[in-house]
Formats: structure tokens, sequence, C-alpha cells
């Protein structure tokens, strides 16, 4: 039995390899990590844990147990060109989590909903005046890959070239589009997606993008 658990598990890994899949995220390893112990440069100087940043199990903001505010931001310039004609009139609630620290350069510093482990429901504090500027995306998404339209209807244009929307979602997991719908997580695993080494996907990709691999998951170019 020992035997065929093993083979079992081999197959599994010689098959996600094959298709590009990583295996599963750990954040504690990536920028994301903005406790005391992170290894990122932007970290807090006070506060040990490291899902509180995003996430709290108890009065939550939002789904998925949002700890901190979404942005509120209106305004967003998504991208268009004239061969794309799916253009979102405003980016969608995924994004907007991402939006919610990548907005400004400060934004991270908002208040969390739900604070813990210091006194007095204290906030947590920062030894940087905030993010780094390329970090820092802001309301105009032109020069930014599109998100907020909906990857089937895309992929039924045939002049945009796109793989199979069954084909994508094997490679990058099926949690990859949120309704369907291209979001900032459709390319990125905010938790840090590990390769086969077990070495966190620079920038935090679903899929490393050497000899542009991530592009071309969807783009058939």
């Amino acid at each position: 039995m020992k035997k065929l658990a093993l083979v079992a598990v081999v197959a599994a890994v010689v098959a996600m390899m094959a298709f590009g899949v990583y295996a599963a995220s750990d954040i504690r390893n990536t920028k994301h990590n903005l406790s005391t112990w992170g290894t990122g440069l932007y970290k807090s100087d006070n506060y040990s844990e490291v899902c509180v940043f995003c996430h709290t199990p108890h009065a939550a903001g939002s789904w998925p147990l949002w700890n901190r505010n979404m942005t509120g931001v209106s305004g967003f310039t998504t991208y268009s060109s004239i061969k794309f004609d799916v253009t979102a009139t405003d980016i969608d609630d995924t994004s907007k989590l991402c939006f919610s620290c990548h907005l400004a350069t400060t934004t991270v510093k908002n208040n969390l909903n739900n604070p813990s482990n210091l006194k007095n429901n204290a906030q947590p504090t920062f030894s940087f005046n905030g993010i780094r500027s390329t970090a820092a995306i802001g309301t105009n998404l032109r020069d930014d890959h599109p998100v907020a339209f909906n990857y089937n209807t895309a992929q039924g244009n045939t002049n945009y070239e796109l793989n199979s929307y069954a084909n994508v979602t094997n490679v990058l997991g099926t949690d990859a589009f949120t309704g369907g719908d291209m979001t900032c997580a459709s390319c990125h695993d905010v938790h840090g997606k590990l390769d086969a080494s077990n070495n966190v996907i620079p920038v935090l990709l679903r899929r490393s993008n050497a000899s542009s691999m991530l592009c071309l998951t969807c783009h058939l170019k």
C-alpha cells in the first residue's frame, strides 16, 4: 500500500509540473508578510501576526473575511484599445481588495477593522512611510493589463487569440477567475505560489513567466 501511495504522489507531482500547476501558497516568505518577522522591506514594527493585515475571523468588513475597508475609490480609468472592445466601466470587487493597499504608497496604513493582540485595540505601526511607488498603482489603469471583463466572452472573439477557459484554469487554477472574470488575482497569487523547488514565484505570480509562460497560458501567439 505504501508503494502504491508513493507512486500516486509521484504521478500527481509529474502531472502538476506538466501542466505548469504549482504547489500550495506560503505567504510567510513573501512581501505580503507584513509582520515584524517578515523578510520584506515594508513591515510592522510591533505586530507579529501575518494574516491580520488582510483577514479577520470576526468583524470582517466584507468577503473574504476582509479586515480592511474596500477602497471606495471610484473613477478608475481602465485599459482600452482599438482592438479590445470589452472595456469595463469600473474595476471588479476582487481587484478592489488589492487596491485597499495598492492604491497609493500610504494606503496600506489605513486602519484595520479588527486589530488583535495589541493593547486597547491599537493599530499596528510601520517603520516605513509607504510601500514602493511601483506597487502603488493608482486609479489610472490604462497602462495595466485589463481586468473586470468576462474571459469567456472575450475568448469568443477569435481576434483576441485566447486559449480556452478550461485550459487556462487547468494551469492557473479554478480560482483564477472570479465568476469567470479577469481580475488582478488571475495572474497573481497574493499568498505566493511556490515553484517545484519551493521558492516563491517572483512578483507573486501564479506561474513563472520565464519564456513568457504566464502570458502564453492565456494568449495564443
